[in-house]
């Protein structure tokens, strides 16, 4: 669906992301606010209040588009995690009318926020699923079991046919990447996201399936990080999910069995890619200073001046990288995480997890406040 002439927190109108978009972040928290219209009056929505870190925008951003708080008329939970739900306690105090829609089993772990919103609607209780708003507006609650938990739910906007989604079809971001739309460039933080946070292939299959079928089609899908998927993008996203090998997926014997060539091809182009910047002398000394009861042996064979991956390429190339970027060489580490990213996308393979949502430079201030920076730094 194109978007032209849109200010970039407009997702259509009628619908704004409210949420921090963070340049030096790769994980976006998503907040967004639908205020359906009725004649002259305005209902609004809150989806998804956010985190914490961000609510100083989160609340600017509301106020661009409502008179106060006060006017927001409900907020909706897809799940409990706090980057979803903690701003919930600061819009409960402000706003004493405030009415919500959520899941049984997420408001038993939301309620120790200490948020004391007016009234409670348990989407479980809904009949058929559907919502209808006192202006005559409806919403589709389509659960989405264990994506990435039991109780979380999506819900469609039958008007705009924006599906708000929680964290399926999330995915991280490149620092500096924070435009709205999503694209094929996009795909392999999607896929990383999903591979780390959801549980297995079934339970996204499963969301997939009922979220396809929904009445009338989905035009718009606005999950609560990364970005919005419109168009042919959309499509592509929901039938790559549904077959991409997820949380214990990824443990499986038989992942080593048919992905190990692909992993094979990668290993070796990360070596190359390292020896290029570093020179292969260094690589191959640092790989040989490896104590013998490191894990990285255990996958690879190392010999003076090769190495060879044998096994579990899922887990190598992470150890591998880690290895490589030690103390001088910290700045490829960025420039190697970048192509297993985009040569497991193009090969078709499971994404590693290398670490991606923890900003780099946060990890680092970390260490050395923790004097746990390696030697000579």
């Amino acid at each position: 669906m194109s978007q032209p002439n849109i200010e970039p927190s407009q997702v259509v109108e009628g619908c704004f992301l409210v949420g921090r978009r963070n340049p030096e972040s790769i994980l976006q928290c998503n907040t967004y606010l639908r205020t359906f219209q009725n004649g002259s009056q305005k209902t609004h929505w809150c989806v998804d209040p956010g985190s914490e870190l961000d609510y100083p925008v989160v609340k600017e951003n509301l106020l661009r588009h409502v008179g106060s708080l006060r006017d927001i008329h409900m907020f909706s939970l897809n799940h409990q995690d706090p980057d979803v739900v903690a701003n919930l306690r600061f819009l409960a105090q402000e706003n004493p009318n405030l009415v919500g829609v959520v899941s049984e089993d997420v408001w038993r772990l939301v309620r120790h926020l200490n948020a004391n919103p007016k009234k409670l609607y348990f989407t479980g209780k809904v009949k058929q699923n559907l919502m209808r708003l006192p202006d005559g507006h409806r919403i589709q609650l389509v659960p989405t079991p264990f994506c990435h938990f039991r109780g979380a739910v999506a819900y469609y906007d039958l008007e705009t046919r924006i599906l708000f989604s929680g964290d399926l079809f999330g995915g991280l971001n490149q620092p500096g990447r924070v435009q709205l739309l999503g694209s094929e460039e996009d795909w392999a933080g999607i896929a990383q996201f999903h591979q780390i946070y959801m549980p297995t292939r079934a339970a996204v299959e499963y969301a997939v399936r009922q979220i396809k079928v929904l009445d009338p089609p989905v035009e718009t899908i606005a999950p609560q990080h990364g970005f919005v998927l419109t168009g042919d993008f959309m499509h592509t996203v929901m039938d790559r999910l549904a077959s991409l090998p997820v949380g214990l997926d990824l443990l499986a014997s038989e992942l080593d069995e048919k992905y190990l060539a692909g992993y094979r091809e990668v290993f070796r182009e990360v070596l190359h890619e390292a020896a290029m910047q570093i020179g292969r002398g260094e690589i191959f000394t640092v790989l040989n200073k490896l104590p013998a009861d490191h894990e990285l042996r255990q996958f690879v064979k190392i010999g003076k001046q090769e190495a060879e991956l044998q096994s579990c390429g899922f887990r190598a190339l992470p150890l591998l990288i880690e290895e490589l970027s030690r103390t001088q060489f910290q700045s490829i580490r960025s420039q190697l995480k970048s192509h297993v990213l985009q040569r497991c996308t193009d090969l078709a393979l499971p994404i590693p997890q290398l670490g991606v949502g923890v900003e780099e430079q946060a990890m680092w201030i970390g260490m050395q406040a923790l004097s746990l920076a390696p030697d000579g730094e």
